[in-house]
């Protein structure tokens, strides 16, 4: 889960507002805990591949036509990243944050080894890339909307 601490000045020790100030800006507004150069690197090659999107449907029953509509929501498409816009972390509009607990799940599910979780991230997915469709590209309100139908799981970034 990820720690929210005060970001703005607290008051205290100028040492402790640094690190807090340090840690908003490292902060991934889609709360991407577990990123990097690795995770940018396979998302990069997700983007690539050509063959996962048929591979997923087969192994997972949906229709390839909403998996390549998750594959867009998740890898390619552009959005207001406001998750924690309240917390003094300036909203952007961007792709989202790579992720290696997304990247591996893209893995599973392409290779047909997914969990039961995998599919409910491939449910929510498909509420929150819906909702951000109809009602405007705001990532917070698109996650909230998608959470109260079909939560998305929580993984450990071994998983």
């Amino acid at each position: 889960m990820i720690e929210i601490r005060c970001f703005l000045p607290c008051g205290g020790e100028s040492s402790r507002e640094n690190r807090e100030l340090a840690h908003r800006d490292s902060f991934r507004q889609t709360g991407a805990e577990f990123s990097g150069k690795a995770a940018d690197a396979v998302y990069e090659a997700i983007r690539n591949r050509r063959d996962d999107v048929d591979k997923i449907a087969r192994k997972t029953g949906f229709k390839p036509k909403n998996i390549q509509k998750i594959k867009d929501h998740l890898f390619y498409n552009v959005y207001l990243l406001d998750r924690y816009a309240e917390f003094g972390i300036a909203p952007e509009m961007s792709r989202f944050h790579s992720d290696t607990v997304i990247a591996k799940v893209w893995q599973r599910l392409t290779d047909g080894t997914h969990l039961l979780a995998d599919l409910q991230l491939l449910r929510h997915e498909t509420a929150e890339a819906w909702y951000m469709r109809h009602h405007g590209p705001s990532y917070h309100a698109g996650h909230e909307a998608a959470q109260r139908r079909f939560p998305a799981p929580t993984y450990q970034e071994d998983e």
